[in-house]
């Protein structure tokens, strides 16, 4: 065999290599991008069938308060407003965390249709949340989804009538003149 052969036989053997190794890249990257595909049409599928047909929230939901003092958080009203009567209130305090001026509670609240509104009124201010809703989504772990599809609850989408962005309830935003509903 001649030089020429050699290398010949060499460059075809190296070609069907890298051919080899780039196909096997297709083949994986083709499967990951078919998996994450079929699992956002199942959470599609998800949240049309099941997750926008629940109408009762169950479980209670964590709000976070910016911008109060202690004195504030001793004493926090909830109501339960369903059409546009009040249902149901509570009194709750909440123990301030010295570390952050973020706070959290717990609304006491365990169920209530999606519809109804929760009016929380804290620091002589009030804050009307409302638009609960179900997310459908999957638990991700280190190489993509882990289980099936499952409705989370979103929490609420608004605060006093406006988008609730982050959530929180920030003192500066709080309503001053608000009238609650009759009992």
């Amino acid at each position: 065999m001649t030089a020429r052969k050699i290398f010949k036989v060499i460059a075809i053997f190296i070609a069907v290599i890298i051919a080899l190794i780039l196909l096997l890249v297709a083949f994986v990257w083709g499967s990951v991008e078919w998996n994450h595909y079929s699992k956002k049409k199942e959470a599609i599928r998800m949240q049309k069938e099941v997750c926008d047909t629940i109408k009762t929230v169950d479980g209670k939901l964590t709000i976070y308060l910016d911008g109060f003092n202690k004195k504030e958080l001793q004493k926090i009203h909830f109501y339960l407003q369903q059409d546009k009567v009040l249902t149901k209130d509570t009194i709750v305090s909440a123990e301030p965390n010295n570390n952050k001026d973020l706070q959290t509670i717990i609304m006491p609240f365990e169920n209530f249709n999606v519809n109804d509104k929760i009016i929380v009124y804290v620091g002589k201010r009030f804050y009307v949340l409302s638009g609960f809703s179900y997310t459908a989504g999957y638990n991700y772990g280190m190489f993509g989804p882990v289980g099936s599809c499952e409705c989370r609850g979103g929490g609420y989408e608004k605060i006093n009538e406006k988008e609730s962005g982050s959530g929180t309830l920030i003192k500066k935003y709080g309503l001053l003149d608000y009238q609650l509903p009759p009992k």
